[in-house]
């Protein structure tokens, strides 16, 4: 019996992978993605307010463009389609239908509750019918088009959810028992979204035949990572955009909330003329000059020029201040100077309560071992900076130019959490100073507190050296 309950997650999982692999089907899944590549939305989309939906969600008591159904209901920050109330399901549905050849949406949501049986999952429907309640995710079975699935069930406790999948179906098929075994299903990927600090974004996109699915889990749609990839797939315009969700029947339900639904239309036709202003029209007929007002042209510049001003301002934030290896040293010697010049004072005030003294000899000694150690930590810092290119060269010779935007991202990322970790640094050493100048008073021995925070002070300057050097290198390099 033990093995048998052993062998059962194991025959689940291959399983899963032979799925994920598109056997016998044009899916590409990320089960054998090892280059762990982040997907990138489409280059040339427009967003559309009338068929997105984000908070507030309501106006004048309704939701615009969108319609709720089943036992959902609308807060000012988010959706609930489903509450944690055994066998509860509900939807959103757009109201008009989709007008888009190729299209993108990108959603936010989160799904929590106790226990990992949980489920049964949401939905994401692109389908001929809409709002039409059902046992499926709380919609209906054989539906027209395809579905996407959100599926937190487990209830034979294999442990092997959360899953995504997709379904298409012609509307005669049933809803498969065993969704990852069946020949309608493609595509699929493991991923924890179950009681995530942050809303889970997945993107679903749909362009020259080819849908793709991706999804974050943890950063807010800034690493969404491929999850599965379905080619020659139809589908027409004129179907519908919905959400469902329903609760296990028994166990532990979860809630099902949506914080965001954003769609967007890729490649857009080209727009051939600007629209006319008001009476621009009339004026060209009659043959007229059409002049902008020099009023209004004043203000055109003077807004132009504050969103220029805005822009250097978050540039500079965002990058910090662009300092020269002169100013860096510079600071670094400032720095030193008033480090020794505030323990001087501290070295007379022990002086004056009678404490011993160092002999001279003692502390010309103990600055030349001074020297010595920041000698040492410079010439580390070169070496670290030598290996970080040697590995960059490396990365680029195997990845290739197609890769240089991804390095980039992953790199300048990397960078932001050096940079979070030097300030948090920043402030360790402020209240270690603290800390340190009060046991100065009580100590008859400064010389070790002296190198202490001069070896401090010159691993986060090198370290914020080594920082900018990195940021100004990927910038010429990828940018």
């Amino acid at each position: 019996m033990r093995a048998t309950t052993f062998l059962l997650p194991v025959v689940f999982l291959s399983s899963v992978l032979a799925w994920g692999r598109g056997e016998g089907g044009n899916t590409k899944s990320s089960f054998n993605n090892n280059n762990q590549e982040f997907a990138l939305p489409a280059e040339n989309r427009r967003f559309d307010y009338k068929q997105s939906l984000k908070k507030p969600f309501t106006y004048n008591g309704a939701m615009p463009f969108w319609g709720n159904h089943g036992n959902s209901f609308v807060a000012s920050d988010f959706v609930r389609l489903s509450p944690s109330v055994p066998g509860l399901k509900g939807s959103v549905w757009r109201q008009a239908p989709n007008e888009y050849k190729e299209w993108e949406v990108e959603f936010q949501f989160k799904a929590f509750g106790q226990g990992h049986l949980g489920g049964k999952g949401l939905a994401f429907w692109y389908t001929k019918e809409r709002a039409i309640e059902g046992d499926i995710f709380g919609s209906k079975d054989q539906w027209t088009g395809l579905g996407i699935f959100m599926d937190t069930a487990d209830p034979a406790n294999q442990r092997n959810n959360p899953v995504i999948y997709g379904i298409m179906n012609d509307g005669t098929k049933p809803f498969p028992s065993n969704p990852t075994a069946n020949t309608n299903s493609f595509g699929g990927c493991l991923r924890d979204y179950k009681n995530t600090h942050v809303p889970v974004v997945i993107r679903v996109s749909y362009i020259d035949g080819v849908l793709k699915v991706s999804a974050d889990t943890n950063s807010k749609g800034k690493k969404m990572m491929p999850c599965f990839e379905q080619k020659d797939l139809s589908l027409p315009v004129g179907y519908h955009f919905g959400f469902s969700a329903q609760a296990a029947d028994h166990g532990n339900p979860d809630d099902h909330d949506l914080y965001a639904i954003e769609v967007y239309e890729v490649n857009p036709p080209k727009k051939d003329k600007a629209p006319l202003r008001p009476h621009e029209a009339e004026m060209k007929k009659k043959g007229e000059e059409v002049k902008v007002d020099q009023a209004d042209q004043a203000t055109f510049e003077a807004v132009k020029m504050i969103v220029e001003q805005q822009e250097a301002k978050l540039k500079e934030e965002s990058d910090g201040p662009n300092l020269s290896p002169a100013q860096v040293a510079a600071t670094v010697g400032d720095t030193q100077y008033r480090i020794i010049e505030s323990l001087n004072s501290i070295h007379n005030k022990l002086e004056t309560l009678g404490a011993p003294m160092q002999p001279p000899e003692s502390s010309q000694k103990s600055l030349e071992d001074i020297n010595h150690k920041i000698n040492s930590m410079a010439a580390s810092l070169h070496a670290m900076e030598s290996v970080v290119q040697g590995l960059v060269d490396h990365i680029m010779a195997q990845g290739g130019i197609a890769s240089q935007p991804d390095i980039s991202k992953v790199l300048k990322e990397e960078l932001s959490n050096l940079n979070a970790k030097m300030e948090d640094m920043d402030t360790r050493q402020s209240f270690q100073h603290r800390l340190t100048q009060n046991r100065l008073l009580n100590s008859t021995s400064w010389v070790s507190y002296v190198v202490f925070l001069i070896l401090v002070q010159v691993v986060a300057v090198s370290a914020y050296t080594w920082y900018k050097k990195r940021l100004e290198m990927n910038e010429k390099k990828f940018l």
